[in-house]
């Protein structure tokens, strides 16, 4: 923190300030900063309204600029005595003027100008000549600055420099603003000078670049995407200090460029590869430089390495080699890069990384597990921290594994093996000259057999347990070379196979046939997944087998469970057989306005299962309720009103002589009492003139139907046994065509009403055109055929049509009226010039000058 004292002349001097050291205690020094305020000696303004009346010292602050619509001119003017700075050093000088008012936050345009001397006697009309403009503000991010200071050191350095005691300052709006009321501002009077001592900034130390001391010769530190360069930076008096740091090519030192900050970051992409030197130097907050510190050294390097080559002699590219299990060393090479410092490389699991050696060059181990096609990508870093493209390496692994098959154990298992069931596997050579194989089940001993002149040998294994087992064999060569050692795993299936129909009808009885797949079975248990705790038991036979009878009575019964029980009590794994059954489903069908509220309906039901006696059926709203009729061949008929609106379901099932149900049909629908709105004349491009619309209740008791057009409100008409005609004459519509709803509703006696129906339509005035010759957007006629086209009234009261005809390039012929008859038609005759599509555009006109709207009319000639 740095104490001032500031001092009001006259009877001035030069305070010392003191400033806290990095040590924390403050000390006093030479080049610490001193400060100094001078107040004004006398101070007034001019007026231009006033231009004979002096304004010398008044009281409150001054003002600058007009301030009404009419030119009311004002400056303002201080005057300094500098007796007291006459040999004492300074290296800043600032005029305070903080503002006390303004009229707009945007307009700013004040000026500060030495003038000569400012009176008591100075007025308008006698005010102080201005010599020269010393400092300036212009709008900023301030409405208003109290604090607001004027930088006029030159002007107190020549005015000392021409021993002049004192200094007259004047302060007004710029001459192009100075009559626009927008940049009236006034500030705070008395002003005064800040005179201030400055040191200057240490000189920075302990430049770095990336971190990296100062190399000041050589290439120094290399980088590729960014530069930051830094320096510690620090200023006696403790102003805030920033560095001002230039870079430039060291081959051509005059394309420099700078920063300013605490650091500086060079970002690289605009820079040619090659060195640059830098240089640094400090400035505080009042402009006072340190002495300029380096060069250092960078040097940039964007170029990226060069793919690497990459060459195994165990395992050349795209070509088969080694073998599962077999190491081979792979060599990255920078081909041709000279800078490269490390391998990035990926076998097709996580990226590992390898420091190049001396030369550029790398080698790695690798062992394959598997064999066929296998790749390694590898990517370069330079010492700059370049990437280069990935090189891909592909080779093929040589399998070198024997081959393990076996028809009773395969992998997945299957049904002729099991606990104690031997089986045959068989032993398969991947290389040559193969004379014999080791063996081993899980985890016991190994074994060895030997091969045959092909190569080929078998082994009976018999599994004492079930689960998964593994089969690990190795084969040997006539060398006595051993291959890599082959894992055959193969599930050993304890449960019990189970035989038998899979699509079963509901209600039969069937026999399925269970089949040991372990040792000593006298019984099974059988049971459906949807009762588990109904089970049914049966002895096994002397061969372990059994029957398992089964009775389908319920459409849940659709996975079977069977498993084995041996003599010591112990039990198989399950097994599970999905059966499908056919659950003789009905169906419903009806006859009657199934849609609306209170309508009959008659429902039929009708089932594909034998002997059916009798249908069950409800409502899915109310499962409690339900009802029953019987089968009469296949079918059965029931009569069922609909009581209410809203969603329905009704469900059916059937029952046969056993007592057997079958599986749930059903049938939905949806009861409404909205009413049903027809019209002839009113429909989707209907036109204007008048019409109806008939509306047919649908809601029981209905009296009467209220209705709306366009969210307007409702009307009421009599419905007539359920039914009423409704006369409308639509209103031309605006611009040609209206989009219209009307909305319905029946009511009863009781006022009680239905749901509302929405009817939807559209309204054009255009007229209807036809052709004989030329049907609409059809290819006919030709060129020089005449084709007669007539008009007819979209609206009432047509005296004439204006038509005109554009072709496919868009020029169109003149306008042509013709007259309407006394239906309202009119007609005119057209000869196409040439094969093309073209567009007739008519209108309607009335007595009165109206128009109607147009319609374009598509005209395809052959």
């Amino acid at each position: 923190m740095t104490l001032r004292r500031s001092l009001t002349l006259p009877a001035v001097a030069l305070a010392v300030a003191l400033t806290v050291t990095s040590g924390g205690t403050a000390a006093a020094t030479d080049q610490q900063r001193s400060e100094v305020t001078l107040s004004a000696t006398s101070w007034g303004y001019v007026d231009s309204a006033t231009p004979a009346t002096a304004y010398f010292k008044p009281s409150g602050s001054l003002p600058v600029g007009t301030w009404d619509t009419t030119p009311h001119l004002q400056r303002s003017y201080v005057n300094f005595d500098l007796g007291s700075l006459r040999g004492v050093p300074f290296t800043t000088v600032l005029l305070s003027a903080g503002e006390t008012h303004y009229v707009n936050c945007d307009s700013r345009a004040t000026e500060v100008w030495r003038t000569s001397a400012y009176t008591k006697q100075s007025t308008w009309q006698s005010r102080p000549a201005e010599r020269t403009r010393v400092a300036s503000r212009g709008a900023d991010n301030t409405c208003i600055d109290n604090h607001a200071t004027f930088d006029v050191t030159a002007a107190v350095r020549d005015a000392i420099a021409q021993k002049a005691r004192h200094l007259t300052l004047g302060i007004r709006v710029a001459e192009a603003h100075e009559a626009d009321p927008a940049f009236y501002r006034r500030i705070e009077s008395p002003a005064t000078l800040r005179v201030v001592n400055n040191a200057p900034p240490a000189t920075p130390a302990d430049l770095r670049t990336n971190d990296e001391p100062c190399a000041k010769d050589g290439t120094g530190p290399l980088v590729n995407h960014q530069a930051k360069l830094s320096a510690r930076l620090s200023d006696p008096n403790g102003d805030a200090t920033y560095g001002q740091f230039t870079w430039w090519p060291v081959a051509d030192p005059s394309q420099r460029r700078t920063a300013a900050g605490s650091e500086a970051y060079v970002d690289t992409w605009g820079l040619a590869d090659g060195t640059y030197a830098w240089e640094v130097y400090a400035q505080d907050s009042w402009g006072a430089k340190s002495s300029t510190t380096g060069p250092c050294r960078f040097t940039v390097d964007r170029t990226d390495p060069n793919a690497p080559a990459v060459a195994s002699a165990t395992y050349p590219a795209d070509t088969e080699g080694g073998g599962v299990g077999v190491a081979g060393e792979f060599t990255f090479s920078p081909n041709g890069s000279t800078d490269v410092v490390r391998y990035d490389y990926d076998f097709g699991g996580d990226m590992r990384e390898i420091a190049a050696g001396p030369d550029g060059t790398a080698t790695i181990s690798f062992t394959p597990t598997t064999n066929g096609w296998d790749s390694v990508v590898v990517r370069a870093w330079d010492r700059a921290g370049n990437l280069s493209l990935s090189t891909y390496h592909s080779f093929i692994v040589k399998e070198t594994r024997p081959t393990v098959t076996s028809d009773r154990y395969p992998p997945q298992g299957g049904p002729d093996g099991g606990i104690g069931v031997p089986g045959v596997f068989r032993f398969a050579p991947a290389a040559p000259n193969v004379v014999g194989y080791d063996y081993r089940l899980n985890d016991g001993a190994s074994a060895t057999v030997t091969a045959g002149q092909d190569g080929v040998a078998e082994v009976t294994i018999t599994p004492a347990t079930g689960g998964e087992h593994v089969l690990f064999v190795r084969s040997t060569d006539a060398s006595g070379v051993k291959s890599p050692e082959r894992e055959y795993r193969f599930l050993v299936d304890a449960s019990p196979v189970v035989s038998g129909p899979e699509n079963v009808d509901l209600g039969a009885s069937v026999t399925y046939t269970a089949k040991p797949r372990m040792p000593h079975i006298v019984e099974y248990d059988y049971w459906f997944a949807s009762a588990e705790s109904t089970k049914w038991t049966v002895k096994a036979n002397a061969d372990g087998t059994a029957a398992l009878p089964v009775e389908v009575t319920s459409t849940e019964q659709t996975l079977l469970r069977v498993q084995a029980r041996d003599t010591s009590g112990g039990l198989s794994p399950v097994t599970e057989k999905r059966l499908w059954l056919n659950t003789w489903r009905p169906t419903v069908g009806y006859v009657g306005d199934i849609g609306t509220e209170g309508a009959a309906v008659a429902f039929t039901f009708t089932t594909p299962m034998p002997n059916a006696v009798e249908f069950e059926y409800w409502l899915a709203a109310d499962p409690a309720t339900r009802w029953t009729v019987p089968v009469s061949g296949n079918t059965a008929t029931v009569n069922y009103t609909l009581p209410r609106i809203g969603d329905y379901e009704m469900l059916v099932r059937t029952k046969n002589a056993a007592g057997v149900w079958s599986s749930t049909g059903n049938i939905t629908w949806m009861a409404t009492n909205d009413p049903a709105v027809t019209s002839k004349e009113f429909q989707m491009n209907g036109r204007v003139f008048p019409g109806s619309f008939t509306f047919e209740a649908r809601q029981p008791g209905a009296v009467a139907f209220e209705y709306s057009f366009d969210w307007g409100p409702f009307q009421r008409t009599a419905a007539e046994n359920g039914r009423a005609v409704l006369a409308w004459t639509p209103p031309l519509p605006p611009e040609g065509s209206a989009y219209h709803n009307l909305r319905v509703r029946t009511v009863t006696a009781d006022n009680v009403s239905s749901q509302e129906k929405a009817y939807y339509f559209n309204i054009l005035s255009a007229p209807y055109v036809s052709s004989k010759e030329y049907p609409e957007s059809t290819w006919s006629g030709g060129a020089g055929v005449p084709g007669t086209f007539t008009f007819t009234p979209g609206m009432p009261g047509m005296v004439s049509y204006t038509y005109s005809i554009r072709n496919d390039r868009g020029t169109e012929t003149e306008e042509i009226t013709v007259p309407a008859d006394g239906s309202g038609a009119g007609t005119m005759t057209w000869t196409p010039p040439a094969r093309g599509t073209y567009v007739v555009f008519v209108r309607g006109n009335t007595a009165d000058g109206g128009k109607s709207g147009g319609i374009g009319y598509p005209v395809y000639v052959n």
